[in-house]
């Protein structure tokens, strides 16, 4: 549950707008030492209170990871109820989304743009990329990174 390993390399995106605007969707995720488990990383609860604490002091996943791998799917899945039928996560899964689209992820992406120097279009953008893969899934691996 040491999450200081993790936040010195993510607080090191955060050094200065020219490397945070160098970094937009260029990072990702990854959990180690679970191979040996047929659990999904998200029903794992050490690993979700780890990225529950990680969250708590590095919110700006919609700004800096990757909308082309899983490590956002995880960490999104890490903040959604497991072990739901596919009928209660239809029913459960969008509200819990929305709000935390709303009240924690969105508003933490909304200000690492503006601290980068991104026009309103720019914002607009990453949001609409943002929900296209939270809606649809993962991005091609050809896909451009935001620039």
């Amino acid at each position: 549950m040491d999450t200081s390993a993790a936040l010195a390399v993510l607080r090191k995106l955060t050094v200065s707008p020219d490397i945070a605007k160098d970094f937009v969707e260029r990072v990702d995720v990854s959990f180690h030492d679970y191979d040996h488990t047929s659990q999904e990383l998200f029903e794992i609860k050490e690993v979700r209170d780890f990225v529950h604490q990680l969250d708590e002091q590095f919110p700006f996943w919609l700004y800096f990871l990757s909308k082309r791998h899983l490590g956002l799917q995880c960490l999104l899945f890490c903040f959604l109820p497991p072990f739901l039928t596919d009928d209660a996560r239809s029913k459960i899964f969008p509200e819990q989304i929305d709000k935390l689209l709303t009240n924690r992820w969105f508003p933490a992406m909304n200000h690492m743009c503006e601290y980068a120097g991104f026009t309103e279009k720019q914002i607009e953008q990453l949001t609409e990329r943002a929900l296209a893969y939270i809606t649809t899934g993962r991005f091609p691996l050809d896909d451009v990174p935001f620039a």
